[in-house]
């Protein structure tokens, strides 16, 4: 196995507008830290798997299918999901820019692919950083930190919303996710890649939180973005300290699947959009851009755009994919927005010792709740919100799997 990593600044200029709240309507303003697309390729048997995660709210199914159609390589891309960074499709120009950022930054990671001799993995907990906002007392969470590291860099797994800047924060940053990258880096002098997990319904706990609020974020600050990137990366050195080595030249196993899923549309939503007109859509938010109307063209912005990713489409494709190192470690990656009972439910069933699972890539089909959500209602189960039919997380979840069996060797 060899490995190569690379990372590309990604900042968008002060003013772009930033997603992830709904009553936020202004622009940027400021930047906290600079965004990054970071890269990582493994090569074994001839064979080339390309990593990219950026600071953004998440990759819609057109950026990644006309990335991964551009290359030779099997691709993923991800989101940290950083509800203070941009959508790729918010701007053209940025657009543009963002496609080729990550696409030099892959190119970059294979170009320094490099023999490892070693990888360390293992796994803490730190259930006092996440909470679950649909049931903040006794809700269901992973508050697993898992890290595997080799001689070129390491990944840093962890399942929260990357929500501690709240709507009224302007500045662009990458949240939490970013925090971590940097510490880490200060405190081993080693490179990382960020993973988040299916944290749908799953928030961070700072001194701010406020249960009673459990999706308030208003009161979220600069500095507790910091503490939290802190701890994750203080105990993420320690784990590597204290993990599992893995001898390289004895591992016989190292292998990767990829599966399309795809996912049933809600008939409200196929029903919504047929009745839309997108002409009368740009005309409305002409109109509502000459008299101030923030609000109103951020709704209709958004529509505008889950239009254009749906199509005619009934069913969603949502690519999945499995990696296989030395059948010990799974990495799973997932795509949209998927709660974090789908995860439990698939590391509970993975016969890997250590598996990762990754959401935000690949596509963004927004929330995946279970069934039980939809039963009980709430935001995450209501249209636009969520577009995907009641049961097809379910389905998504035994078809990972399958493919985890399928590479277990």
């Amino acid at each position: 196995m060899r490995v190569g990593y690379a990372r590309a600044a990604i900042t968008p200029p002060i003013g772009i507008r930033l997603e992830g709240y709904a009553d936020r309507v202004e622009p940027s303003s400021c930047i906290y830290d600079d965004l990054y697309v970071r890269c990582l390729s493994i090569e074994f048997g001839g064979r080339i798997v390309a990593i990219a995660v950026a600071d953004l709210i998440g990759i819609p199914y057109s950026f990644y299918d006309y990335v991964a159609n551009a290359s030779s390589l099997d691709i993923l891309i991800g989101a940290t999901h950083s509800h203070s960074t941009p959508s790729p499709l918010v701007d053209n120009v940025y657009r543009g820019y963002l496609l080729k950022s990550i696409t030099g930054c892959i190119k970059a990671s294979v170009a320094s692919i490099r023999n490892v001799s070693r990888l360390v993995v293992g796994k803490g907990q730190l259930s006092q950083l996440v909470y679950n906002r649909r049931k903040p007392i006794g809700g269901v969470i992973d508050a697993d930190l898992t890290v595997i590291d080799s001689d070129v860099t390491s990944i840093i797994n962890f399942t929260s919303h990357p929500v501690i800047l709240g709507p009224n924060n302007l500045c662009i940053s990458s949240d939490y996710p970013g925090a971590v990258e940097k510490f880490y880096r200060h405190i081993t002098g080693k490179n990382s890649m960020f993973l988040n997990g299916c944290c749908g319904n799953i928030n961070p706990y700072v001194a701010s939180t406020n249960l009673s609020k459990p999706y308030d974020r208003s009161g979220g600050k600069y500095s507790e973005v910091e503490w939290y990137g802190r701890v994750i990366a203080l105990e993420s050195a320690k784990i590597v300290e204290l993990g599992e080595k893995i001898d390289i030249d004895k591992c016989s196993t190292i292998d990767y699947s990829v599966s399309t899923v795809n996912l049933r549309l809600r008939k409200e939503a196929r029903e919504f959009i047929e009745s839309i007109n997108i002409r009368k859509i740009e005309e409305a938010i002409h109109e509502m851009e000459g008299r101030g109307d923030l609000y109103g063209v951020w709704r209709l912005q958004l529509l505008k755009t889950l239009i254009s990713e749906i199509g005619e489409r009934e069913y969603l494709p949502a690519p999945i994919s499995v990696i296989n190192l030395c059948n010990t470690i799974a990495l799973v990656f997932l795509p949209a927005e998927v709660f974090v009972e789908h995860q439990l439910y698939i590391k509970s069933r993975s016969p890997f010792k250590y598996t990762v699972v990754s959401c935000y890539f690949n596509s963004y089909w927004m929330y995946i709740p279970t069934v039980e959500a939809f039963s009980e209602g709430g935001y995450e189960t209501q249209m636009p919100i969520s577009i995907i039919e009641r049961g097809e997380g379910e389905k998504l979840r035994e078809e990972v799997v399958k493919l985890l069996q399928k590479l277990y060797k």
